[in-house]
This record gives C-alpha cells, sequence and structure tokens, in this order.
C-alpha cells in the first residue's frame, strides 16, 4: 500500500510538472505568436481565454472608443454605426469572424498576455476576472467613415497611408458589417462582406502595375527610358492574339514617360520585349510581388507575378498588370508609398501604441525600414511621371489645388465577357513634406480608372489632409 501512495504522488507530481511546463509554453506562446495563434474564428484557446478576461479596448488614434468590454466582459462598438462598419475589418468581430481583425490578430495585448508578468498575477489573484489592454491604432475613424460614405453601394477597398512612417491612415473595405450584431460563427459564415478586400484581395492590378515595369527599365535599362516606340493601336502576336490600347487608341511617338502618362499598352508590350521577362520578375520581386507578408501589425495576401510558362504575348499583357498578374489594394499602395519616399519602402503599422488598464503606455509605435525597392533616381524619375499623369495624362480627376499629386490610373480586364466591368484602380500621392499621404483606390467592376477610381481618391486626400494633423 505504502509503495502504491508512493507511485500515486509520483505520477501526481509528473502531471503537475507537465501542467505547468504545458501553461508555461501557452503563455510564451501567445504572447510571442499570437498574431499567429488567434487568427482563426475557431480557435478553442481563444473563445476560453476570452471568457476569463475582460478584453482591453481598441481606439483610433484620436482614442475614440472602437470597441470595449462590460462589467460582463461582452464587446460594445463604438454607437455610429458608419463609425462601425468603416471600422469593421480593421477592429474585428467578439468571435474572430473577420480573423484578420485586431480583435483576434492582436488579442495577445487585448487579452492581457503581453504586460507585466507579475500584474497578471496580481490581477488573477484580486480580481474574477483579468484586464486586457488597451490597443491605439495609426487609423482614423473620422476618415474611415468618410471614405465609407463616399464608396456608397460599391465593392472594393481605399487605403490611406503615411508613406514617410508607414502608418496607416485609412484601410477600408466595402461592403463592411456590423459587429454589434454579426452572429456566432459557422460554418456558413463566409459572406463576402467579412473579406478584407484591403489585404485579402487579389486583384488584377491593370494598368497601376506599369509602374512596377517602369521602375524596372530604370534600374536595368535606363537606356529604354529615352527610346522612342511608335503605338500603333496594337502589337500583333500572329496567331496568339493581340495587344491593344483601351478603347482604341492610337498613341502615336512616345518614350517611357510618355508611355505612363497615357497609359499606352502597345508602347509597355515593346518595352517588355526589350527589357526582358527575368528583369521584369526581379523588379516585381524587389516590390514584395510572389512574398508572404506577415508583419507585427497586420497579415497581407500574396500578391502574385509569374510569367514561367507565359508565351510572348502573356508575357507582353503582364507588363501592363493583366495575364495572371494579381495583387491587394494595401499592397499597391505600399508600393506606391516606396516610390513617394525616393525608393525605401517602409513597414506598415497599424498600432500606434498599446496601454495597460492604467493608462501606461508600454508598446509606441516605431517606424521600420522594411527594405530599400530602388535607387533615389529611379524613385525621383518615377515620381515626376506620375506628376504628370495628373497634369496632363489619364489621372487629371485626382488633382487637387494648392498641392502636387502624382498618380497612376489602371483599368484592369477581368473577363472575356464585354459586360462585365473592369475593375477601376487609382494609386497615388501628395508630393509634400506637409503631407506625406499615399493612397490606392480599387472599385469592383466600376469601369474605368481614371473616371470612376481618381476622383474618390481627390476627395479622400483632400479629407485627409483636413483631418491629420
Amino acid at each position: 500500500m505504502k509503495e502504491l501512495r508512493g507511485h500515486i504522488r509520483s505520477v501526481l507530481i509528473g502531471f503537475i510538472v507537465l501542467f505547468l511546463i504545458l501553461g508555461a509554453y501557452i503563455g510564451y506562446s501567445v504572447t510571442t505568436n499570437g498574431t499567429r495563434w488567434f487568427v482563426s474564428s475557431y480557435n478553442p484557446v481563444l473563445k476560453q481565454q476570452k471568457e476569463n478576461v475582460k478584453a482591453g479596448s481598441i481606439l483610433d488614434r484620436n482614442y475614440v472608443v472602437l470597441a470595449e468590454s462590460d462589467d460582463d466582459g461582452d464587446r460594445i462598438y463604438n454607437k455610429d454605426a458608419t463609425v462601425r462598419k468603416a471600422m469593421s475589418h480593421t477592429v474585428g468581430d467578439p468571435y474572430g469572424i473577420a480573423s484578420a481583425g485586431i480583435e483576434s490578430f492582436h488579442a495577445k495585448y487585448l487579452l492581457g498576455f503581453s504586460g507585466n508578468i507579475f500584474e497578471r498575477i496580481y490581477q488573477s489573484i484580486t480580481m474574477d476576472k483579468r484586464i486586457g489592454d488597451n490597443v491605439v491604432c495609426t487609423v482614423d475613424s473620422k476618415l474611415a467613415s468618410y471614405i465609407y460614405n463616399k464608396m456608397g453601394d460599391r465593392s472594393g477597398a481605399v487605403v490611406v497611408m503615411n508613406y514617410k512612417t508607414g502608418e496607416i491612415l485609412a484601410s477600408v473595405s466595402t461592403p463592411g458589417f456590423d459587429p454589434k450584431s454579426i452572429k456566432e460563427p459557422s460554418e456558413d459564415d463566409a459572406g463576402s462582406q467579412l473579406v478584407n478586400r484591403a489585404t485579402m484581395g487579389r486583384y488584377t492590378p491593370g494598368s497601376v502595375f506599369k509602374l512596377v515595369t517602369a521602375a524596372a527599365v530604370l534600374e536595368y535599362k535606363p537606356e529604354l527610358a529615352s527610346k522612342t516606340y511608335t503605338c500603333t493601336g496594337e502589337v500583333d502576336y500572329g496567331e496568339d492574339g493581340r495587344v491593344t490600347c483601351s478603347g482604341g487608341a492610337v498613341h502615336g511617338e512616345l518614350d517611357l514617360n510618355g508611355a505612363v502618362t497615357k497609359s499606352c499598352n502597345c508602347v509597355f508590350a515593346q518595352i517588355a520585349q526589350d527589357l526582358g521577362r527575368n528583369n521584369l520578375k526581379k523588379m516585381a520581386e524587389k516590390l514584395g510581388y510572389n512574398e508572404d507578408f506577415l508583419f507585427d501589425d497586420l497579415m497581407i495576401y500574396q500578391s502574385s507575378y509569374d510569367v514561367s510558362d507565359a508565351r510572348d504575348i502573356d508575357y507582353a499583357w503582364s507588363s501592363v498588370g493583366q495575364y495572371k498578374d494579381t495583387a491587394s489594394p494595401m499592397h499597391v499602395c505600399m508600393i506606391t508609398s516606396a516610390i513617394a519616399n525616393d525608393g525605401v519602402m517602409m513597414e506598415p503599422k497599424l498600432i500606434k501604441s498599446v496601454m495597460n488598464y492604467r493608462n501606461f503606455e508600454y508598446i509606441k509605435m516605431t517606424s521600420n525600414t522594411y527594405r530599400r525597392c530602388m535607387s533615389q533616381q529611379t524613385a525621383e524619375q518615377l515620381q515626376e511621371m506620375m506628376v504628370n499623369v495628373v497634369k496632363n495624362g489619364t489621372g487629371k480627376s485626382a488633382a487637387i489645388k494648392g498641392v502636387t499629386v502624382a498618380g497612376k490610373t489602371g483599368t484592369a480586364e477581368v473577363s472575356d465577357n464585354k459586360e462585365t466591368k473592369p475593375h477601376a484602380w487609382f494609386t497615388g500621392f501628395i508630393q509634400d513634406e506637409e503631407y506625406p499621404y499615399a493612397i490606392v483606390v480599387m472599385l469592383e467592376n466600376a469601369g474605368g480608372g481614371g473616371s470612376q477610381a481618381a476622383p474618390i481618391a481627390a476627395s479622400v486626400l483632400k479629407k485627409t489632409m483636413e483631418l491629420i494633423k
């Protein structure tokens, strides 16, 4: 009997040790890998932890409360329905259905796993529920609401970013959803309103990709920039088909600058041939194509550029953002920001600070360089071309009186069916040290980028100048 009791005691001690090791491992994993742990709406660990914690608040850059917990631990969202819907994909929902939102992606803060361990132990002893930390975002909810109203019933995304710091000032995906009335997750919860088009959308970029091709020319074969090409309205590839310019346009003789300004497919097809596939692929990948983006603050779905099995005509179409090219609006904004920032791509930032329940700020945003994508000279040349697009080219509708706006339009064909309208793109920035703002507007099946996306970009940039100081 004595031996049996000793054996039982040893087993119990072993279980206790294993339990402590498991607890320590979970705590460590949550703290260090929280962004990976909690990005599933069906994660039982997340659900369990939420039951034991009064989750911290989520606030915008001006400390407007977007989400908070009541005394029972239930989540309460901003009273304004427009704010809730405009911020829905950034904030997330109480069940983690919109898994890339702050509610899930930054659960390690909201559930209190990143603060002082001794304070957490103290809380667990003295309180019924542990109190999580408050997360302050870089986004402006007033700007997001303005964008949401501007988008109306159109599906798409708008991203505004400070290209000097990487701060995301607005990230709006439409249609949005109301986290106040969202239901618990089920197998059928995969509606389009839950998709964050800004970060998860993989869209044909159309002519905004011409910035990548132009960058490759300037970096690897700069002699081609001054070479004159002739646009006759089409480039013939025999039995494989033709590359044509939008609307049957014939642009005549153009150099690279002119081709960007007029958004000439035919000249870009010829330039791409002289440039070479390897050079274009190399530039695309320097700018983040074919790359997984899992930053500290957010996750961005991979953009794609692949011409490994492409025919000559396919490669030509790829140089103007067609063929199999895909990109997310957030990634396009990162590329545009790199051009505006003299060739340096900044890491996108969504979290401005993290504070404990006593309002002690223990994490504060710092700007991080992601990589240099191109030389300063190349970036400056692209800047000049993009300024010309807005002054004299396809992006005139993006002009703002009193400031210099640079940009590029895109009209992305997504179907052989002529009844299906193309996606409308505009990407650009304000060339002003006082207003270092880059923007991307993408509208699904809306028509021309110059006529549809560019005017929205102009109005949003003006509002950004008013609100962000």
